[in-house]
């Protein structure tokens, strides 16, 4: 059953699972490849992309999707991302899994909040001592991001 989310338009902190949850995420060459995918995918759909952390098993965003909707970019993002992988033979890049996880912020409180959690994750998770530590999180790809507007 396919998932519904009522909000398509704001700014959405989304999490979206790699399918089977199979850790091909960070293996050699992939958080590049989904990196280029997001910023191709925030171009192509006018959206706006603050922070991403890059996990094994699954990707958190902070994003505005631009006019298309939420849906439509994150449709956009995997269905794009896993061709490239699967046309450079990536053997362990088995895809998404359905559907994802999304929260609107509606204030500035939960939006500093979202933004120290997807950039803290890598931490959270084990894979790093210090935030800074964990490469594959916006914060070492500053020019790759859209700035935040002061609420």
């Amino acid at each position: 059953m396919s998932q519904i989310h009522y909000q398509q338009y704001g700014i959405f902190h989304v999490t979206t699972k790699a399918k089977d949850n199979i850790p091909w995420c960070t293996k050699e060459g992939v958080p590049d490849l989904l990196i280029d995918h997001l910023c191709k995918t925030r171009d192509i759909n006018g959206a706006l992309l603050h922070a991403f952390c890059i996990l094994p098993n699954h990707v958190h965003l902070i994003l505005c999707p631009g006019p298309k909707g939420l849906s439509k970019f994150l449709q956009s993002f995997k269905s794009n991302s896993v061709k490239e992988l699967r046309a450079r033979d990536v053997p362990y890049a088995v895809g998404w899994q359905a559907g994802f996880h999304d929260e609107r912020i509606r204030d500035a409180v939960q939006r500093s909040a979202a933004i120290g959690y997807v950039q803290g994750n890598g931490m959270k998770h084990g894979l790093a001592k210090e935030v800074m530590d964990y490469p594959w999180t916006s914060l070492h790809f500053s020019s790759r991001v859209d700035p935040l507007d002061v609420w």
